[in-house]
């Protein structure tokens, strides 16, 4: 069902939040146990809940992509049970979310929103679903992997360094040790977090762990002989996800690219800037978080519209990227690849 007729981005994102609280409103109102079961704070967790479905809902009708909500959903759901809420919960959700849309919303808009949660629910059983672990017998490294997360999980990142620095002087590739160990494992505690075995206090501290020991590899990594390439990665605003665009910038140094990693939530105009001033030949952007797609189609439009720098080679990457075939093409990028080795072979063949 196409869009064209009418901006439902700019309907559901201008009453995102009378939205969110009309659809909590009619959830409790009609659920009577629930604010005894969870209380007024679990009343305000749900609201911001809503306002996460509503932004996820929007995303996936501006890109005209239901997969993109029904993703979403799937992950919701696998979420939700784990914390014991149960399946219906969500179903039942979807529902006040219509309702809510259609008391509030103009009727054309309704239409195609109606239309985006019929199909989405349809479309659950079909999405492929996260694997029960990352842990798989593929991995060189999968022991290693193992025992690296272990020490993270108990807070034991001293003894996590010393068995990265020790693969490190047994021969093992920095390389591998990003793809084999530092990724597979960040998926698995991502993972873990789903499924309610860790908190998110544990998630924090294993991620903050590895970028720590990742930056140790530092000087190993930029002895790389350089082939007269330069890249800018980052995140776009707003996403704070950036230990998947960290490692795809170091897997670059390492290939013998000259990096200039800007991190995460970077402004707009900052970016801009950044590229004008290094002169790179690729710029690699990143967003985990399907509802800051639109950012990314913004930067590269702003860059396309730029004269000075307009025909900058633009690689994008995240997770709406792996889920969403081409969705690269409709944002305006000239790539994206699945993994880190895919996008510097991509990457090497646009120059070399």
């Amino acid at each position: 069902m196409k869009t064209a007729l009418i901006n439902i981005n700019n309907v559901i994102d201008d009453n995102k939040a009378s939205l969110a609280q009309l659809i909590t409103d009619l959830q409790f109102k009609n659920n009577p146990d629930l604010l005894l079961k969870y209380g007024i704070a679990g009343k305000e967790k749900c609201c911001a809940d809503n306002l996460y479905h509503l932004s996820y809902l929007s995303e996936a009708i501006r890109i005209e992509s239901i997969e993109i909500f029904a993703a979403y959903l799937v992950w919701a759901q696998k979420m939700l049970v784990a914390r014991k809420i149960p399946i219906i919960d969500l179903s039942n959700n979807l529902g006040y979310i219509d309702l809510a849309c259609k008391e509030v919303l103009p009727k054309e808009a309704y239409k195609i929103i109606h239309f985006y949660i019929l199909k989405s629910k349809e479309r659950i059983k079909n999405i492929q679903t996260n694997p029960e672990t990352y842990f798989n017998d593929n991995n060189p490294l999968l022991e290693d992997a193992k025992k690296y997360l272990d020490f993270l999980l108990k807070a034991k990142r001293i003894q996590a360094q010393a068995m990265i620095t020790n693969l490190v002087k047994n021969g093992n590739p920095i390389s591998s040790l990003y793809d084999n160990i530092f990724k597979v494992t960040q998926c698995e505690i991502g993972l873990l977090w789903q499924n309610n075995v860790i908190t998110v206090a544990h998630e924090h501290y294993c991620t903050a762990a590895t970028q720590s020991i990742m930056s140790t590899l530092y000087p190993h990594i930029f002895t790389s002989e350089k082939k007269e390439r330069r890249m800018l990665a980052c995140s776009v605003s707003g996403e704070l996800h950036e230990i998947g665009i960290r490692m795809l910038s170091d897997l670059f140094e390492i290939d013998g690219w000259d990096t200039y990693y800007m991190g995460a939530s970077m402004p707009e105009a900052d970016i801009i800037k950044a590229v004008a001033g290094q002169n790179p030949q690729l710029l690699a952007i990143s967003a985990t978080m399907s509802f800051n797609i639109a950012k990314v189609e913004s930067l590269i439009k702003k860059i396309r519209n730029n004269i000075s720098i307009a025909n900058l080679k633009i690689m994008v990457g995240g997770y709406p990227f792996t889920l969403v075939q081409d969705l690269w093409r409709k944002v305006g990028a000239d790539a994206s690849a699945p993994t880190a080795k895919e996008a510097i072979k991509i990457a090497n063949n646009m120059f070399f």
